[in-house]
């Protein structure tokens, strides 16, 4: 469930119309996403390896600290910590005021920081607390997707015939740049499939628990993936797709009337909130392990002695995110440019980089306890980090500033990197 629930968030119901303007049609567009779940699948199967070895908290930053160094560990932990993972629970929170409707900028300020307040002491309070939160909102969110799709395609408007033609070539880029520039945005409704690593040390029997939750939070939501998408297809043609970005309410509104269009867009807002949720549960035990290593300041590796919970890390993810989201409550547009064009590339290159700590770690540590070792090793390993390096060529070629930004602002915490070195 904190795997699933960290995987469908907003994504789903938004970037299906983005992707039907890159690809011509709908085989192509099953292709991109199958294509999404499969290297998702391939990444958490690496993952489960990684994860089982190291049952701790911290995630990425423990793995790449344990194979390739201090360094590589400190990069992608500051990063995470300060930009991506605070940046999405703001986005998160700021993108919920706009689907239930609020506009004005301190209202969306306000709304957005209760939020992470609130949901940041449900996980400060207890990680049982914040689990059972995930899994109740994750659950329900399943049941509404296959009664949604279901209800579509028993008693809605649709037609089948809007899946032809099902293979044209005719996008004006190509299919091969196509299929490179939708995975991007794919990939990103995807990521969340390594959540349970972050939470390694406080999973019970981690050895069996991460590498099962990983795999079956994957297959889950490429299911759920899917069948949206098919449903989608059913309520409109490709072509009234491209561009759409309200696709679950576009979709809805044509398979059955304005008024459950709106019921989706409260939906859509339910979405959000678990992902949230589950977003402040792993994110704060990245600076918490970083503070565990010496690689941050160490009362935030504090635990709470009631709670067993990170809480100072907690707070700091609160606090700074909160930060953010009076930012994205004002300027959402450039605040959304920042985290989605700018650390696209550092988080690509971050996964495949934790990715190829498998084969560092197989043949510098062979001896290290594996308890469960990824299945299809080395072909899936090396396909993973194949693609995603194809998605970064080709993000580089379509803008190249953007990549470069974004690598200046993780090569920025070196110098926090040399402060906490110095001191240890």
């Amino acid at each position: 469930m904190l795997v699933v629930g960290n995987m469908i968030g907003v994504g789903i119901f938004t970037t299906p119309g983005r992707i039907a303007t890159l690809l011509p049609s709908s085989g192509w567009i099953f292709l991109a996403w199958a294509l999404g779940a499969l290297l998702a699948m391939c990444g958490a199967l690496a993952y489960a390896e990684l994860g089982a070895a190291y049952p701790e908290a911290g995630g990425n930053y423990v793995f790449l600290r344990e194979s390739y160094g201090r360094l590589w560990g400190f990069l992608y932990g500051w990063s995470a910590a300060f930009i991506t993972q605070s940046g999405t629970i703001a986005i998160l929170s700021v993108g919920f005021t706009k689907y239930v409707g609020l506009s004005t900028p301190w209202v969306v300020q306000l709304c957005a920081i209760s939020l992470i307040l609130f949901f940041g002491m449900l996980n400060y309070i207890g990680v049982k607390v914040g689990a059972g939160v995930v899994d109740a909102i994750t659950f329900m969110k399943i049941l509404a997707i296959v009664g949604f799709a279901a209800a579509g395609t028993l008693f809605g408007n649709g037609h089948l015939a809007n899946i032809f033609p099902i293979w044209s070539d005719s996008a004006g880029i190509g299919i091969a740049a196509g299929l490179a520039m939708a995975m991007i945005p794919i990939m990103y409704t995807y990521s969340g499939w390594n959540a349970t690593v972050y939470v390694g040390s406080e999973v019970v029997r981690p050895e069996r628990t991460i590498p099962l939750s990983l795999i079956l939070g994957v297959t889950i939501t490429a299911f759920m993936y899917l069948l949206l998408n098919a449903v989608y297809t059913y309520a409109l043609p490709v072509t009234q797709m491209k561009g759409v970005i309200a696709i679950a309410k576009e979709a809805s509104g044509a398979l059955f009337t304005p008024t459950a269009a709106q019921v989706v867009s409260f939906f859509i807002a339910f979405s959000v909130l678990g992902c949230l949720n589950a977003t402040l549960l792993t994110a704060p035990r990245i600076p918490y392990a970083m503070a565990e290593r010496g690689d941050f300041l160490k009362p935030f590796a504090e635990v709470h002695p009631r709670f067993q919970t990170p809480h100072r890390a907690i707070l700091l993810q609160m606090g700074w995110a909160s930060l953010l989201a009076l930012w994205g409550g004002v300027d959402h547009k450039n605040f959304y440019r920042l985290l989605d064009d700018y650390v696209t590339v550092p988080s690509l290159l971050m996964n495949a980089l934790t990715v190829s700590a498998l084969f560092y770690l197989r043949r510098t540590k062979p001896d290290l306890p594996r308890p469960y070792k990824a299945w299809g090793y080395p072909v899936l390993p090396l396909i993973f980090i194949g693609v995603v390096l194809w998605m970064v060529v080709n993000e580089v070629h379509q803008d190249a500033f953007a990549a470069a930004a974004g690598l200046v602002m993780v090569s920025l915490g070196v110098p926090f990197f040399l402060y906490f070195k110095k001191d240890n």
